[in-house]
């Protein structure tokens, strides 16, 4: 009946609350940026992209839009209700990657987020994909985690994330013949999980969550980190089953210190045997 009826509905009479939960009903977690598609972005795709403040050209497409998204197009009213619930209920995945990152243009943002969106954002999940030109070094032995140019920018453009109150990390390492991976997890590691604290340069925004590491391929199952709020927040060791491996080292950890507890044995998945339990 409604697509015969002549008559638009008349959705902006409509109480707010019966709009949010329309809204609600639409809402999809953001990408930033978008994940690529196959084929060439279309003029839409472009009109929408720049809705979004993002970037849209034929040699990095960004993927189609969702049917959710067609609401932005609607009018300026609708478009801040929508962008409102969104940023509340909603996670922005933030990624950095080769794709995105330049080192040479020191001055631009990573992210095209409009300013008025980034500063409402309650939920965010950032990516690092990292190569080991990404670290700006050539020895990572001899790299201090606050030297790294990366992520000051990074940690520079959360701390602006002023509603931010839940942000996680993962730290995926590109496969590099020539380098461990481990030092990418372990830079990324001592460079974040400090953000939004007196410990760091940039003591304003949100403080981490959780910090999980991967590579590109495969992961073999490394413990992840976590705050644990039963023990002052301080950060702890999980394996992947979620028990609790050991505390931190913090932020005058060592490298070696540090692969000793991302590999560090789970006692409760495999309980030590009556031998090395004498020993211990």
């Amino acid at each position: 009946m409604q697509i015969n009826n002549a008559k638009p509905f008349p959705f902006e009479s409509l109480p707010q609350e019966l709009r949010d939960m329309v809204y609600k009903n639409l809402l999809e977690d953001v990408s930033y940026p978008s994940p690529a598609i196959p084929q060439p972005a279309s003029s839409l795709n472009g009109m929408l992209a720049g809705l979004w403040e993002s970037a849209t050209n034929l040699r990095n497409p960004t993927q189609a839009p969702k049917p959710s998204n067609w609401i932005f197009l609607v009018n300026k009213q609708i478009y801040t209700e929508y962008m409102d619930m969104l940023c509340k209920q909603g996670t922005f995945n933030l990624t950095v990657s080769p794709e995105n990152y330049q080192p040479s243009a020191k001055d631009d943002k990573i992210w095209s987020i409009a300013p008025s969106t980034f500063k409402n954002i309650h939920k965010a999940s950032l990516q690092i994909v990292t190569t080991s030109a990404m670290l700006g070094c050539i020895d990572p032995r001899n790299m201090a985690s606050s030297s790294w140019d990366l992520a000051a920018r990074i940690r520079f453009e959360l701390s602006l994330l002023e509603s931010c109150t839940h942000l996680t990390l993962n730290a995926k390492a590109i496969g590099d013949p020539l380098w461990n991976p481990l030092w990418i997890w372990y830079h990324s590691s001592q460079s974040f999980k400090n953000i939004g604290t007196a410990l760091s340069d940039c003591p304003t925004g949100p403080m981490l969550d959780k910090i999980t590491f991967s590579l590109d391929t495969w992961s073999p199952g490394e413990n992840y980190l976590e705050k644990d709020e039963a023990n002052k927040g301080a950060w702890t060791w999980y394996c992947m089953k979620e028990h609790n491996v050991g505390l931190d080292g913090g932020p005058e950890q060592t490298v070696r210190e540090f692969c000793g507890m991302l590999y560090r044995e789970c006692r409760t998945c495999r309980p030590a045997e009556e031998g090395e339990a004498e020993e211990e």
